[in-house]
């Protein structure tokens, strides 16, 4: 079983389309070794061709500003991982959820029918308790009014794109990627990648990022650190679900006075 995984695990997002397409593609692909031929009856997200995981460790939880990833190709994946946000980051907690189907796959008294794969702290009681109350605050902040500022500043006239919004004001990812030194810039939800441009080429490889990530790391004139990821030439900012405006607002200055 060789399944097709989708996730943000890579610095290039792939067209939503494509990956819409590669989905149904791919389930139409041996289905009588990988599945059932059509899907069954009871019923229509019922696992057929080659199993699908979606990767949302990184994606999942309205990090992108929607509950799942999923939503933006407009599939159901077979399988998905999810992790980090569950608890807030409080303790550690990661679940692997399947389908009807492909859990069925592998019902068997017999251990080695079994999928014989799990997490630390899988179980862990308290995280799980934890990770409910997460799911449900964030819910509600989704429904309320928590984020009607972001989203607000986001809106656009396209009713296709009205549920796309993100923490970033549009002033300052314009404003950065205006910059002589920057390849690109995404910002969706709460993250924010910003590309440098590398005359040795860009990649995993690039140390062009270290440099910005260490000013911001040991800025003398805050009283706060900004922690940030570097994957090679790019630098991400990740704001919590519950960062204020205000704070963003601080911190994009920090982010410009630090590319200066």
């Amino acid at each position: 079983m060789e399944p097709v995984i989708l996730g943000a695990g890579g610095m290039l997002f792939s067209d939503p389309l494509f990956q819409h397409m590669l989905v149904k593609v791919v389930r139409e692909q041996c289905p009588e070794l990988y599945g059932k031929p059509e899907a069954s009856s009871e019923s229509e997200l019922a696992w057929k061709g080659v199993p699908v995981v979606f990767d949302e460790v990184f994606t999942g939880l309205y990090r992108l500003g929607r509950f799942s990833s999923s939503s933006f190709v407009d599939v159901q994946p077979d399988i998905s991982v999810h992790a980090k946000l569950l608890t807030g980051g409080l303790l550690p907690l990661c679940t692997t959820l399947a389908s009807e189907s492909i859990f069925e796959a592998f019902l068997s008294p017999e251990k080695s029918d079994a999928l014989l794969h799990g997490h630390s702290y899988t179980a862990h009681a308290v995280g799980c308790d934890i990770a409910r109350y997460s799911l449900k605050t964030m819910k509600e902040m989704d429904k309320g009014t928590s984020w009607t500022s972001f989203k607000s500043a986001w809106k656009q006239e396209d009713s296709a794109k009205q549920n796309l919004w993100s923490m970033w004001s549009q002033d300052f990812v314009r404003d950065l990627s205006l910059r002589s030194n920057v390849e690109s810039v995404f910002a969706l939800g709460s993250v924010l990648a910003i590309s440098l441009k590398d005359p040795a080429g860009s990649g995993y490889t690039s140390t062009a990022a270290t440099g910005l990530r260490d000013t911001l790391l040991h800025d003398s004139s805050s009283e706060n650190a900004i922690h940030s990821r570097v994957l090679g030439n790019v630098l991400y900012l990740m704001a919590s679900m519950t960062t204020s405006p205000d704070t963003i607002a601080s911190i994009q200055r920090k982010v410009q006075a630090a590319m200066n």
